[in-house]
């Protein structure tokens, strides 16, 4: 009986009022630390400046089944297609699809001779923070996507 007596107390004393439940948690589980907040300006179009977007996206379902990514590429301010492709490979992972789009649009980038200014947009966090060396790129198949991407868009 003692020892239920113990137990009972113990709980009694430990009971928070409503009131300090977030400072008790708070020093059980500190609270996270605001993420880094990045901020991207948002590109200006004079009225007689031609901007360039290329725009990637890549999908894959399961590694063994393949995937397919493609890349369009539009002229702004009045947003025709300068260039579209895609493609299809087996043994791709997502993030690998993902990267091949972005590639193949940096291919079609090759065929154009006007291109002056460039805005590259794409779903892929992962793609995007690793080009932009805010996320650490660890897979050996991504490091080489991730060259060769590099590679094509310096040229």
């Amino acid at each position: 009986m003692r020892g239920e007596e113990e137990l009972l107390g113990t709980l009694a004393a430990s009971i928070t009022p409503r009131a300090f439940v977030d400072a008790a948690l708070e020093e059980i589980a500190p609270r996270k630390r605001a993420s880094r907040i990045v901020v991207i300006p948002v590109p200006n179009v004079a009225h007689d400046e031609v901007l360039h977007v290329l725009s990637f996206d890549g999908s894959a379902k399961a590694k063994r089944e393949g995937g397919a990514y493609s890349a369009v590429i539009w002229q702004l301010p009045n947003w025709g297609i300068a260039r579209a492709a895609s493609g299809y490979a087996t043994d791709l992972t997502v993030n690998e699809a993902e990267y091949r789009g972005l590639l193949l649009g940096c291919s079609r980038l090759e065929e154009l001779d006007d291109v002056t200014r460039l805005v590259v947009c794409g779903d892929s966090n992962l793609v995007i923070r690793q080009m932009r060396d805010e996320m650490d790129c660890k897979s050996p198949g991504l490091k080489l996507l991730r060259q060769k991407t590099r590679n094509a868009l310096q040229a």
